[in-house]
Formats: structure tokens, C-alpha cells, sequence
């Protein structure tokens, strides 16, 4: 059984909603409870492993009683809202709690549903794509997990939820420049680039929609500053990939006005994020 309406938003500072009512979770560690049990929905978390997160390696007395007070809290904030019996939500499973709600209604497991149908769809319906990849990033409101990544686990979730964004905007610039949304791809990567210069994909999209724009000094020079950037910050050459569109450009490659393109995969050189 699960409360009819509840949802959590955790793509930005937690909040909680029962038929679109916020929900008082209370303090920080309440808060820090609840944000454990939403990034495993569905899975029991230990009390101790609670424990552990909320205090390190050197809990007060009677922490575990202490956990018990914030579900409690927790549970009596989702009555106060509307929602159904909180206890089917704030499920006690030994040894620990569960969170058992839609997980639809998370809105990182959407995030990461969204993704994954845009993924699929871009080989054969890239309007489609850029539609479900754009929806995905729109639920983002700030740093995932923002006040909890003193966590370990929380944080653990958190960059791997920061990781799949950022691909997602590779895929989603990727659907734009199937599309030819050149002029949009080409604004939207100007500030990319700047805010993740070791992300050889999106320097490889760059290139090609300033070059698609009539832009090759710009495309160019796009790649000079790669290069020198990865040169300094880590010692390598670009990739054969971004090299490859460096060439093709200087040759005039009239192919790449009108296929989609060869772009280097978004974890070259060992480089997955940003260092």
C-alpha cells in the first residue's frame, strides 16, 4: 500500500509533497533520514547503517532510539499532510526502514527512466529524444542531495546522479545536432565547455556546430583550446576521435553538414568528470 499522492524531489534540496501539499519533514537529521530511505526506494536500510551515516564513528547514546524518533516524526508529518497511514510508507522492516512509495514518484528515478527511454530512442526518433532528454534535465532545481553530501552514502548517489546529468546533456546536444539545432547546440556549448573543459565530447560537438555554421576559424580554435587545456591540466594528447573532426574540418568534410557526426565518447582518457 502506498500514500496515494506523496512525492519526493531530491534533484535539488529535499522536499516532500502529499497531493502537491509540502510536507514540514522537520530538521536537518530527520531530513537526513528520510533523504537515505528516498535514495534506496523500495530497499531496507539498517538502523545502524542510519546511524552511521547521521553520526560517524562516534554516535550519542541511544542513537538507534534516536533514528526511531525521526521516523516517528517523519511518519506523524505525512499524517499531518493527508496522506494515507504513514506506517505503509515508513514501512519497519527488520533491521531496519523502508521507503515504499511509487517510485515514479521520486523524481531521480524518473530522471534516470527519462534518460534511458531518450538513449533508446535516439537512433530512429532523435525529436523524440531531444523531447524526453529535455523533460529529464528540466526536474533538476540544483545540486542533487544539496544539503546531505556530508554523507557518504547520500554522496555516493549524489555523483552518480551528477554523472548521469551530465551525459544526459551530451545525448540530449547530441539529438540537437541530429535535429540541426546548430545555432542552439553551438550557444548551449559555449558554457559547457567552460563549466567542464576536459569533456572531450562536448568540445567534439562544438566544433562540428560551429563548422555546420559556416564558423571553421571558431571550430579551429575550439580545438586549439582543447588541446591545450587537456595538455595542461593532464598531459594528453586529444583523443584520436576529436582529432579526427579537427581533420575532417580543415579538409572541408562536407559530410559532416549532413550525417551525424563521429564524436568521442564522453570518457576518453580516463577523464569520466571533470578533475
Amino acid at each position: 500500500m502506498e500514500t496515494p499522492g506523496l512525492e519526493l524531489r531530491l534533484l535539488g534540496p529535499l522536499e516532500a509533497a502529499v497531493r502537491g501539499r509540502p510536507v514540514a519533514l522537520g530538521g536537518p537529521q530527520p531530513q537526513g533520514v528520510l533523504a537515505q530511505l528516498a535514495a534506496v526506494p523500495g530497499r531496507t536500510v539498517g538502523v545502524w547503517v542510519l546511524v552511521d551515516e547521521l553520526w560517524g564513528a562516534r554516535p550519542p547514546q541511544g542513537a538507534h532510539r534516536t533514528v526511531r524518533t525521526y521516523v516517528s516524526r517523519l511518519r506523524a508529518a505525512l499524517r499531518h499532510t493527508g496522506g494515507a497511514d504513514a506506517a505503509t510508507v515508513l514501512v519497519t522492516r527488520p533491521p531496519g526502514y523502508q521507503l515504499r512509495m511509487d517510485p515514479a514518484a521520486v523524481d531521480a528515478v524518473r530522471f534516470e527512466r527519462l534518460v534511458a527511454s531518450g538513449r533508446q530512442a535516439l537512433a530512429t526518433r532523435p525529436r523524440l529524444a531531444f523531447e524526453q532528454l529535455t523533460t529529464a534535465l528540466g526536474l533538476w532545481r540544483g545540486d542533487a542531495f544539496a544539503e546531505f553530501r556530508h554523507l557518504p552514502a547520500i554522496a555516493a548517489r549524489a555523483t552518480q546522479l551528477e554523472q548521469l546529468r551530465l551525459s544526459a546533456v551530451e545525448t540530449r546536444i547530441e539529438a540537437a545536432l541530429v535535429l540541426r539545432l546548430d545555432a542552439q547546440a553551438a550557444v548551449e556549448l559555449d558554457g559547457l565547455v567552460r563549466a567542464h573543459p576536459t569533456r572531450e565530447l562536448l568540445w567534439g560537438q562544438l566544433m562540428i556546430a560551429l563548422y555546420r555554421l559556416g564558423r571553421q576559424a571558431d571550430a579551429l580554435a575550439a580545438f586549439r583550446t582543447a588541446r591545450a587545456l587537456l595538455m595542461d591540466e593532464h598531459g594528453v594528447e586529444p583523443s584520436p576521435a576529436l582529432a579526427e573532426i579537427h581533420r575532417r574540418i580543415l579538409r572541408h568534410d562536407a559530410t559532416l553538414n549532413h550525417v551525424r557526426a563521429p564524436i568521442p565518447g564522453p570518457a576518453l582518457h580516463g577523464l569520466s568528470a571533470d578533475h
